[in-house]
């Protein structure tokens, strides 16, 4: 089994990522920190396949052929191995990955289930995994201390700490 990651993003200026943006600098006190916040749709991807080239093809079938994932009159998408992080930004800003998934949350398992059945691509799609993927520009001394930051700013503790994920229903990964 290979896995691949699809990001989907809004071709539009995302309003969610722009107001959690502005609520984290303006109200919350990350105006220094915070150089940029950009948001995309997150599926991981398990597909049954021989080769890393074949789970591309696959994944970019299924990006451009299901109404499940894409919709190209707003959205563009990005197909990328699990662990490809975007670069490095040089100077003091660090590129720090925030993936939040809900376990509960069965949307994944119903477009599982569309692919298996009526999109008949039966057992070639083993694994979908559904989440929120919140790419952060910070600026901090190190790599480390910008995924501390990161954290901080995405687990809500108290009504001043933590924005993006409720840690009561949700699950976060920083990377």
């Amino acid at each position: 089994m290979v896995e691949i990651e699809l990001l989907v993003r809004l071709k539009i200026p995302d309003v969610t990522a722009l107001t959690a943006a502005n609520s984290l600098r303006r109200r919350m006190g990350y105006s220094e920190a915070l150089q940029r916040l950009r948001r995309a749709d997150y599926y991981q991807l398990g597909l049954n396949v021989a080769t890393v080239d074949e789970a591309l093809a696959l994944a970019k079938e299924l990006a451009e052929e299901t109404n499940l994932f894409v919709n190209p009159n707003k959205h563009v998408y990005e197909l990328r191995l699990p662990g490809q992080a975007a670069p490095e930004s040089a100077g003091a800003t660090h590129e720090v990955e925030v993936l939040i998934t809900d376990p509960n949350d069965g949307s994944a398992q119903g477009a599982l289930t569309a692919l298996h059945g009526r999109l008949a691509y039966g057992d070639r799609v083993a694994t979908l995994t559904k989440g929120v993927l919140w790419l952060m520009g910070l600026r901090a001394p190190d790599r480390e201390a910008a995924k501390a930051l990161a954290e901080q700013m995405a687990v809500t503790k108290r009504i001043d700490e933590g924005l993006l994920m409720n840690p009561h229903f949700q699950e976060c990964v920083v990377r």
